[in-house]
């Protein structure tokens, strides 16, 4: 994009699909400053540890400090549920807390090893695109290790989510932090790749579409340049014969309305065991069929999705399912008009054996559903899954299951539970799902690099 067209773009509200803000995307000459800032960052702050820990300290007050405008923004800008995104600004923050607590450990600069000295450093600039449906945790989970590492950089959030990243970034200018953190506001390609083809960026961290990310992780092989992702996930859900079936149902409606089922760890598909099937169907029908589904001011169970395309997206892709002989357990949902909230109910469908959905991620309130005969066929079909991001196991006898599913590569597996996540630990996936981890010290450690120091005092050799 030339200087000369630089566009302003509008920022539609799914709680009532009105305009409610707009932002003008950043030209060259702005990408030229942020890369600039960028290497100037580099060689000062960020060469020293205790800088990056007021850098991040830092980072932690502000967004308590602005911890009210920052949720507001998230509920009118992408469509969470106001107690969603107040825990949002928290789970932003216990990313920063996390990583500051880590450079308290000395054994992450150096160590001495055979007589060498192994020094951790920073790769260097860091490119970061960042998903809409966690506008504040998503950017947090990327900075942080990054700034912990000694990496500056520069944020690419998504244009669906650019109002919440801007207020995110104000919030760090009023506590001090400067070319540190920086964004770039854009919502095509072109801008990306100049940074790509910039010498400062030495690794990119991406979430979002296993098709993008495809892409980018090809260019940046051309480049010589790190990548880190987190992909689509296809997420299945098992139920066992032994399960609380009770909790498995509740659990299940927690996770998959969560930000009305957009997030890659999500649920796709439940696989039920035959004898307990039927109780299944009766309580997941009888819970979808009371949910409250309105804008998400107003605190429903279930709140909109992003846009009305991608509403419109699910309705097709429900509609394909049904085609293919898959049959509503749920009403049809309907088409999105103009001006209208992009809500879209939780539907579910009664898979086949091969079914859209075991190629498809939703990332919605579409929800597939079927049983199966033998436990060892379902464990064999999730050997083989492409999409290995997330599954969630519900059984009576967890250590027996946990003994059966060790040749699983998923890069988090939940045992009745479904809250795999958390600042001090890992996520990731295996295969089509992603490449490298975000949390804990394996996020911090995706930034880092070894230099091998080996030293020795020449002797006088009396000549």
């Amino acid at each position: 994009m030339h200087a000369a067209e630089a566009r302003t773009r509008v920022s539609i509200s799914p709680n009532t699909g009105a305009e409610f803000a707009s932002w003008t995307e950043d030209g060259p000459k702005a990408l030229e400053q942020l890369t600039r800032n960028l290497e100037a960052a580099r060689s000062d702050v960020l060469e020293q540890p205790e800088m990056r820990k007021a850098v991040l300290d830092n980072c932690v007050a502000s967004l308590r400090s602005a911890r009210e405008i920052l949720a507001e923004t998230v509920v009118r800008e992408v469509g969470k549920k106001p107690e969603e995104a107040l825990a949002e600004v928290e789970y932003a923050v216990s990313f920063f807390a996390h990583c500051r607590s880590l450079l308290d450990h000395r054994e992450l600069n150096s160590n001495s090893v055979g007589g060498h000295l192994v020094e951790s450093v920073g790769l260097g600039g860091a490119l970061l695109i960042c998903p809409f449906n966690d506008p504040l945790a998503g950017i947090a989970r990327k900075v942080a290790p990054a700034i912990a590492a000694g990496c500056p950089v520069i944020v690419k959030p998504s244009s669906l989510s650019i109002i919440c990243a801007k207020e995110m970034i104000a919030a760090f200018r009023r506590c001090g932090i400067g070319n540190e953190i920086q964004m770039i506001a854009a919502s095509g390609g072109e801008a990306v790749a100049r940074l790509l083809a910039h010498p400062s960026i030495d690794i990119v961290s991406f979430t979002g579409s296993t098709k993008v990310g495809m892409k980018l992780a090809r260019k940046c092989a051309r480049r010589g340049k790190k990548f880190v992702a987190e992909l689509g996930g296809n997420c299945p859900f098992v139920i066992s014969s032994s399960a609380d079936m009770d909790a498995a149902v509740d659990d299940l409606m927690e996770r998959k309305l969560k930000a009305a089922g957009q997030a890659c760890s999500s649920v796709n598909r439940v696989f039920v065991d035959r004898r307990v099937y039927g109780r299944f169907r009766e309580l997941l029908a009888a819970r979808a069929e009371s949910l409250v589904l309105a804008p998400s001011d107003s605190s429903p169970d279930l709140g909109p999705v992003r846009t009305r395309e991608a509403a419109n997206g699910l309705v097709a892709l429900a509609a394909q399912a049904a085609s293919d002989g898959e049959r509503y357990l749920t009403r049809a949902p309907g088409t999105v008009a103009r001006h209208q909230p992009f809500l879209f109910p939780l539907t579910v469908l009664e898979g086949s054996e091969s079914s859209v959905f075991d190629r498809r991620e939703t990332f919605g309130p579409l929800l597939s559903v079927r049983s199966f005969d033998e436990e060892a066929d379902i464990v064999a079909r999730l050997e083989k899954e492409q999409q290995a991001l997330a599954c969630y196991i519900y059984t009576g006898e967890p250590e027996e299951m946990l003994g059966r599913l060790r040749g699983l590569r998923f890069g988090s597996i939940g045992i009745n539970t479904t809250k795999i996540q958390g600042a001090d630990v890992p996520t990731g996936g295996f295969r089509r799902a992603g490449t490298g981890r975000e949390g804990g010290i394996w996020g911090m450690r995706e930034f880092q690099s070894t230099i091998n120091w080996k030293i020795e005092t020449r002797r006088d050799s009396g000549q």
